[in-house]
C-alpha cells in the first residue's frame, strides 16, 4: 500500500511540474555578476531547487558519517576487553591496531 502512495505522490508532483512550467515561461534576467542571462522562470525555480537537494543531501551525508564514526569510537572505548589470539583479554587502556580509524 505504501508503494502505492509514493506511486500516486510521484504523479502529483509530476502534474504540479507540468502545470509550473506551462505557467513560467516568461523568460527572466539572470545576474551571475560578470554575465546576464535571460533563462525562462521554471529552469531558474527548478534549477534552485535542484541545486537546494543537492546542498541538504551533501550536508546530511557528511553528519551521518561523522555520527557513525563517533558511534564507531564510541563502542571500542566503551566494549570490555576481548579475547586475543592467545586466549588472554586485553585490558582496556591498549589499544589494538585494527581499532586504529
Amino acid at each position: 500500500m505504501k508503494r502505492q502512495w509514493s506511486m500516486v505522490g510521484a504523479i502529483v508532483l509530476f502534474l504540479a511540474i507540468a502545470f509550473l512550467s506551462v505557467l513560467n515561461v516568461d523568460p527572466v534576467p539572470i545576474n551571475f555578476g560578470f554575465a546576464t542571462v535571460e533563462w525562462p522562470l521554471i529552469i531558474v525555480i527548478f534549477g534552485s531547487v535542484l541545486l537546494g537537494a543537492l546542498i541538504a543531501t551533501l550536508l546530511s551525508t557528511v553528519k551521518v558519517y561523522r555520527n557513525q564514526r563517533k558511534d564507531k569510537t564510541r563502542d571500542s572505548q566503551t566494549r570490555p576487553g576481548r579475547k586475543t589470539r592467545s586466549g588472554r583479554r586485553t585490558s582496556d587502556s591498549t589499544v589494538d591496531e585494527s581499532d586504529e580509524l
